[in-house]
């Protein structure tokens, strides 16, 4: 029996977030046949082969393009090409790059957040088209699969891991319980990675909300409340939810040193002149009388400090003055970073936040 998928990725976990899943699942690929059956099955290779292809992670070849996730391969011939993009944006190479490199009836399989499907298609078809590779749209195959044929008849799929993960199981047919197993975990795995690999272009953020923006924006404020909850100081005393009242927020409520701050997404504010969807704000009515005065220096200073220190610092921002009910700023969003230093940018912000705040007990 196979050591096990965690086995497998520990070493990984630190240094590769983002082929994390991937890994996962060229591991699953090597190991069980049932894997190697849902992926031949994408592309036009003999049946009789599917089983039969070898998968490597980030294989490159001297005439391929690009440093594909996971390679399946038989005789030479690339069959199978799989790419993770939780929030990375495209390469180069991709896809054409790597539509060249496979056979004819070969695919290539982009595996994204369901949230992250319609963006991801518009923009991998009109690479497509302006390589002259095909002038096809993506259509629904009707199993959650989202399907382009160019030329050379190489296919172009775009998916959700669910989606992926359901046609292995189903292709288990519960007679592989190890692999059962390791699915399970991948999913879970899976569903982390999506709230912790963010990352965000300047032209997102500062076009502020929209149809392919909202979801992102949620995902990086549930980053924010998992930041929040992790971190000693704070005790969270509300759980996130939609606030409709004098503008809409999702927002979480935690206390910090005495003081209750509210953080989260709010779509009003996220603007061109206000290139964030995350916001820290404190309801003065809440504030102690002897503390109003010292806090709301230490929130004018903190929110200036934080803007400052932004990809945006622009005119820079104007905290609210000591009379205002709501003393609000912004908390910036990393823009055309990769996703763990957005993270960790995130995360140092957060810190000075609650440092600010936690030095007033």
């Amino acid at each position: 029996m196979p050591d096990g998928l965690l086995v497998h990725l520990v070493d990984q976990f630190v240094t590769r977030r983002e082929q994390v899943a991937t890994a996962g699942l060229s591991y699953l690929a090597r190991e069980y046949p049932p894997v190697r059956e849902v992926l031949g099955a994408l592309s036009a290779v003999d049946p009789a082969d599917r089983d039969r292809l070898l998968y490597r992670p980030e294989a490159v070849a001297a005439d391929a393009q690009g440093r594909p996730d996971i390679v399946g391969e038989r005789g030479g011939e690339r069959w199978v090409v799989v790419e993770g993009k939780f929030w990375a944006k495209l390469t180069d190479a991709q896809p054409c790059g790597y539509l060249r490199g496979v056979s004819e009836g070969g695919v290539v399989l982009f595996l994204c957040p369901s949230s992250r499907i319609e963006p991801l298609c518009a923009e991998l078809a009109e690479r497509v088209r302006q390589e002259g590779l095909g002038y096809d749209e993506f259509t629904p195959d009707g199993t959650g699969l989202q399907v382009m044929t160019t030329s050379g008849r190489r296919h172009l799929v775009v998916a959700s891991w669910p989606v992926l993960l359901r046609r292995i199981r189903a292709a288990a047919a519960g007679d592989f319980p190890q692999l059962d197993f390791e699915v399970d975990q991948l999913e879970g795995l899976v569903g982390r990675l999506e709230k912790e690999l963010v990352e965000w272009s300047r032209a997102e953020l500062e076009q502020g909300v929209t149809r392919g923006t909202f979801r992102k924006a949620v995902t990086t404020a549930e980053l924010l409340f998992d930041g929040m909850d992790r971190d000693a100081r704070t005790t969270r005393t509300g759980n996130p939810k939609w606030v409709d009242r004098n503008g809409v927020h999702f927002r979480a409520r935690y206390a910090v040193g005495g003081l209750h701050l509210y953080v989260g997404y709010e779509p009003e504010k996220w603007s061109p002149d206000f290139p964030t969807p995350l916001t820290f704000g404190i309801w003065s009515p809440d504030v102690p009388q002897e503390l109003k005065q010292p806090l709301h220096r230490a929130y004018s200073g903190l929110a200036a400090r934080i803007w400052a220190a932004s990809d945006f610092p622009g005119p820079g921002f104007t905290p609210a003055h000591e009379g205002a009910t709501w003393w609000w700023g912004p908390i910036p969003v990393a823009a055309d970073r990769p996703a763990d230093e957005t993270r960790a940018r995130l995360t140092q912000g957060l810190d000075e936040l609650l440092g600010t705040l936690d030095a007033l007990r």
